[in-house]
């Protein structure tokens, strides 16, 4: 086990809260991937950890990443070595919700999700951190990772994105 921190990169050295939230990612996506159901296994894994809350809430939060992500995101299998940096993201984003610290939330996940779905995800993984958290399955924050990822700025208010082209003359805005 490592201390927060540090910068692991393997999932047996995370704290359990860390293992079961990545694992349950992994094992999401990669029942989305493999075409095969998941929930009973990960129903059982939330029901031992006395926490079938968060299931839901995982479930939740993964089906707004399928939904409306900006690019691939980096799962891994769930026998994977190695953490990728949008698991960090992730996992970070439980561990400051979980702490109050929820203003940093947006720019984490919006470096992967559409400005509209990072509006709706940030409310849903509060809902998941505090599905963890009540049930004592705390994520902590790791100072080494958070300063490992470069934050993208997350469109907060309502308005227009505009793309800025090389040549403006040729682009037609509706």
């Amino acid at each position: 086990m490592t201390s927060p921190n540090l910068k692991p990169n393997n999932l047996t050295d995370l704290y359990y809260p860390e293992q079961l939230t990545l694992w349950g990612m992994r094992f999401w996506a990669d029942g989305l991937q493999q075409n095969y159901s998941p929930y009973e296994t990960l129903r059982e894994a939330y029901s031992r950890a006395k926490c079938p809350e968060g299931l839901l809430s995982l479930d939740n939060f993964l089906s707004l990443v399928v939904a409306g992500h900006s690019r691939p995101v980096d799962i891994r299998c769930p026998c994977c070595d190695g953490i990728s940096q949008d698991e960090w993201r992730l996992l970070q984003s439980l561990a400051l919700a979980q702490s109050g610290s929820e203003s940093y939330i947006s720019d984490l996940i919006s470096d992967f999700l559409q400005p509209a779905t990072t509006r709706i995800a940030h409310t849903v993984i509060s809902g998941w951190a505090h599905e963890l958290k009540k049930t004592g399955l705390v994520v902590p924050i790791r100072t080494a990772v958070l300063q490992t990822i470069p934050l993208t700025r997350a469109v907060t208010k309502s308005g227009v994105n505009l793309k800025v082209y090389t040549n403006h003359q040729s682009t037609t805005t509706h």
